[in-house]
């Protein structure tokens, strides 16, 4: 049984979604990914751009490459909104698109980040969240 495509998922339909990426073309990458799907997409370059954008109440999401920062600037940024609105939603985005399977959002396949110099950043972050 196949599932239907993600464009028929309602859930995205009409979200405002904040996307923080330094690198141009990964970030116009997944801001034309979810706009095709009716998402109002925001975008930041750099996280103090990010601090000027965002409102309490306003994102559905805010979606933060942490491999583009330092992670005390991410960390910094992530305390900062939610000591202003604890139920913002915020995802880390921790490498590459590959981490998602073709077959999301019924399957998840993730990749082995326990090594190495990301390991110790995911652990940061899941710490944090």
């Amino acid at each position: 049984m196949s599932r239907p495509p993600l464009r028929d998922y309602p859930v995205l339909a009409d979200k405002k979604v904040l996307l923080i990426d330094r690198f141009q073309a990964t970030r116009e990458a997944r801001a034309a990914v979810l706009r095709s799907h009716g998402v109002e997409v925001h975008e930041a370059e750099e996280i103090p751009t990010a601090r000027f954008l965002w409102q309490p109440h306003v994102y559905d999401l805010v979606m933060l490459d942490v491999r583009r920062y330092s992670p005390a600037e991410a960390l910094e940024f992530y305390e900062q909104i939610r000591a202003a609105d604890p139920r913002q939603r915020i995802v880390f985005l921790i490498g590459p698109p590959k981490y998602v399977s073709r077959t999301w959002p019924g399957d998840v396949a993730a990749g082995d980040v326990s090594r190495g110099q990301w390991g110790e950043t995911v652990k940061h972050f899941l710490t944090a969240a």
